[in-house]
C-alpha cells in the first residue's frame, strides 16, 4: 500500500501511515493488441484506425474521446494533424477528501520534451512534462488534484498535433490524509541531513552520505529516489512548487525532513 504525509509540524525523524486510498479507474489497454508503439511504420507501428470512429471499439473506462489508436499494449494519442483525446467513463472523485490522484506511464513520438494534459471536472487542468520517445521506454507519471466531486470525468489530451503520445497503466484513485509523527530525537543529525529545506535553485543538497533517498509529496506519493554522496545534490526540477518530504538512511539510521520547493 502507499505511504502518505499530513505535515504536523518540522519532523526531524518521523513514520509514514497507512493512507486510505479508493481505487477508481485501472486501465492497462491490454484489449489494444493491433498496432505496435516503437516506430511510426511498418509493423511496430500504431494501429490506422481511430478507436473511436464509427469502426473502432474504446475500451470501457474511456468511452470517448478522438484520434486515438491501438498501439501493442498502449493507447496513441494524436497525429500529425488532429490532437489527441480521450475521456473517463463517469467516477466518484469526492472519497477520501476528494484528493485525486493519478498515475500513468507516458511515452512521445520523436521530439523532446514532450507534454500531456490531464483534465479533472471542474479542476485546473495540469500539464505534465516527460522526455521519453517512442523508441524508448515509458515513464511513470503522477498528478494530484484537490476538490474532487462526483460524477466527474478524467481527461488525457496532446497539447499540440506535434507532442503525439503514447500511454498506459492508468490508475485513478482517492486518497485519504494521514499523519506523520515527529520526535525531537537526533536533531543534530537531521539537520545535516537535508541542507536547504528552501528549496529555490531545483537541487536538493544533502549534508552526509545518505542512501535509499525518497521524496515524497503530499500525497504520500514517491516523485524521486536517489543515493547521494556528502555535498552532494539531487535535481527535483520536474517537481511543483510546494512541500515534500525527504526519507533516507545516514549510518544506518532512518532520517526525514520536510522541504519547500519554490
Amino acid at each position: 500500500m502507499k505511504k502518505i504525509f499530513t505535515i504536523c509540524g518540522i519532523a526531524v525523524v518521523a513514520f509514514m501511515a497507512n493512507a486510505q486510498q479508493t481505487v477508481v479507474l485501472t486501465e492497462n489497454f491490454a484489449s489494444y493488441t493491433a498496432g505496435g508503439n516503437t516506430t511510426s511504420t511498418g509493423t511496430n507501428a500504431p494501429d490506422a484506425t481511430d478507436v473511436y470512429s464509427a469502426s473502432g471499439t474504446p475500451v470501457a473506462n474511456f468511452p470517448t474521446g478522438a484520434k486515438v489508436y491501438s498501439a501493442g499494449g498502449m493507447a496513441k494519442l494524436g497525429t500529425s494533424s488532429v490532437i489527441g483525446t480521450m475521456t473517463s467513463k463517469t467516477l466518484d472523485l469526492s472519497t477520501d477528501g476528494g484528493n485525486v490522484v493519478v498515475t500513468f506511464d507516458v511515452k512521445g513520438w520523436t521530439g523532446t520534451p514532450s507534454t500531456i494534459v490531464v483534465k479533472v471536472t471542474n479542476l485546473a487542468n495540469q500539464t505534465v512534462s516527460y522526455a521519453a520517445v517512442m523508441s524508448g521506454t515509458p515513464e511513470s507519471k503522477t498528478v494530484t488534484f484537490t476538490g474532487g466531486q462526483a460524477n466527474s470525468t478524467v481527461t488525457f489530451e496532446t497539447p499540440t498535433t506535434s507532442l503525439r503520445a503514447y500511454l498506459d497503466n492508468i490508475v485513478i484513485k482517492t486518497v485519504a490524509t494521514g499523519s506523520l509523527a515527529v520526535s525531537d530525537t537526533n536533531k543534530t543529525k537531521t539537520a545535516s541531513f537535508v541542507k536547504n529545506t528552501f528549496v529555490k535553485n531545483n537541487e536538493i543538497t544533502f549534508g552526509a552520505d545518505v542512501k535509499d533517498v525518497k521524496v515524497y509529496n503530499m500525497f504520500g506519493q514517491i516523485v524521486k529516489e536517489a543515493s547521494v554522496k556528502e555535498n552532494g545534490t539531487v535535481n527535483v526540477a520536474e517537481l511543483t512548487k510546494g512541500n515534500y518530504i525527504v526519507t533516507g538512511t545516514v549510518n544506518k539510521e532512518a532520517v526525514s525532513q520536510k522541504i519547500l520547493k519554490d
